[in-house]
């Protein structure tokens, strides 16, 4: 039997009030190189397609935390993935900024996936995806976001743009 993707987050969510119980020692946390290996694994595993895979996760689970958190708007969506990303280790979203053009702008820094590395390539997939789950589950809207700068290329910082889509 297939578990639609709301079911599985909400084991997901429901498995992690208890965690402390199963998991006395060590709760919630999990290492970093770990998490690296399994990525790295994956990348080797499923190939060149693995970064859209990366994005669609991303995606899926900001729909489904915007929805469950009942956020409302860009601004609520933000300071959401501001929180979460810090609170869970993801990255530290320096600033985000809304042009004129109705294209948002945001630089990130620690990425959990890309710093330390310098691949000549871009490797923040998942929170691309991500801040688009949550830009739609909050604004009711499509978005693209797409990295335009990642540390994992040489650069200090990381960038997106995030382009409103309907």
């Amino acid at each position: 039997m297939r578990m639609s993707r709301e079911r599985i987050f909400r084991e997901v969510k429901e498995s992690l009030k208890n965690i402390q119980e199963v998991r006395s020692e060590l709760g919630d946390n999990v290492s970093l190189s770990t998490l690296r290996y399994i990525l790295a694994s994956m990348v080797i595993t499923l190939g060149r397609g693995v970064g859209s895979t990366f994005y669609r996760a991303g995606y899926d689970i900001g729909v489904y935390k915007a929805k469950s958190h009942d956020l409302k708007g860009i601004e609520e969506a933000f300071e959401y993935v501001e929180k979460a990303f810090e609170r869970t280790g993801t990255g530290i979203i320096e600033r985000w900024e809304m042009k004129e053009d109705g294209k948002i702008e945001i630089t990130m820094r620690e990425s959990a996936t890309a710093a330390g590395y310098d691949i000549g390539k871009k490797l923040c997939y998942y929170q691309a995806g991500f801040i688009a789950g949550i830009l739609h589950g909050a604004t009711g809207e499509r978005w693209e976001v797409h990295e335009t700068k990642c540390m994992a290329e040489g650069h200090d910082h990381c960038e997106f743009v995030a382009i409103r889509r309907g």
